[in-house]
């Protein structure tokens, strides 16, 4: 029926007429693929009542370079392998140890991870200038989670010092003792004060008087 309809609105009889991918059998409209034997000019609606008919792009796969993690055909790479995980060529294996950051834009993921902004489209590369930015975006975003990444490591030292204040017994050492020499004359205003150190018991000594001491 669909093909018929085809060949009256187009004069060209489709050789084959199939369903577009696989859509929901509720679903309101359906894309219907026609195949020709010879080129058809498009624009046509059948039914009067569908979408106007376009030529079928075949959607190319976007290339990922699994030897140097990189957006290019792989059958040719010459550059040096480097990890998914942290983009590094200097070791020969994956090493989880280091922060996770990808080689394209800088970010915390992996380099294969379809969140890098650096990561090709259906329509194509990214240009230099987008490139220039998304990769400062990713580094800002890179330094982020190693600022994160250091303080969750740092967070239990913190709670065990936090503890131990609250319910230990801290009880600061004094290691001075301070003479405070008083004259026995009231006319003398100035008083002396002598500090000395390296003593771990705490104790004020007033001197007033040759026979009387605090």
């Amino acid at each position: 029926m669909l093909a018929d309809e085809i060949e009256r609105v187009s004069s060209v009889r489709p050789e084959a007429v199939k369903l577009y991918c696989y859509q929901k059998p509720d679903a309101l409209h359906r894309t219907w693929l026609a195949l020709f034997t010879k080129r058809l000019k498009p624009g046509f609606r059948v039914f009067d009542k569908s979408g106007i008919s376009s030529i079928f792009k075949k959607q190319t796969p976007i290339e990922f370079c699994k030897r140097c993690n990189g957006h290019h055909f792989s059958k040719f790479c010459s550059r040096a392998p480097s990890r998914g995980n942290c983009g590094s060529n200097m070791h020969t294996q994956d090493v989880f140890i280091a922060a996770t950051q990808c080689r394209n834009c800088g970010g915390p993921h992996r380099s294969d991870s379809r969140k890098c902004l650096a990561r090709p489209t259906r329509h194509g590369a990214q240009t230099k200038e987008q490139l220039k930015v998304y990769r400062q975006a990713g580094d800002r975003e890179y330094q982020a989670a190693v600022r994160a990444r250091a303080a969750l490591e740092k967070a239990p030292e913190m709670e065990a010092l936090i503890g131990n204040s609250v319910y230990g017994n801290l009880v600061p050492e004094v290691n001075e003792i301070t003479i405070i020499s008083v004259p026995e004359s009231p006319e003398v205003e100035e008083e002396l004060i002598h500090t000395f150190g390296n003593v771990t018991q705490e104790s004020v000594e007033v001197v007033t008087d040759s026979s009387m001491q605090l």
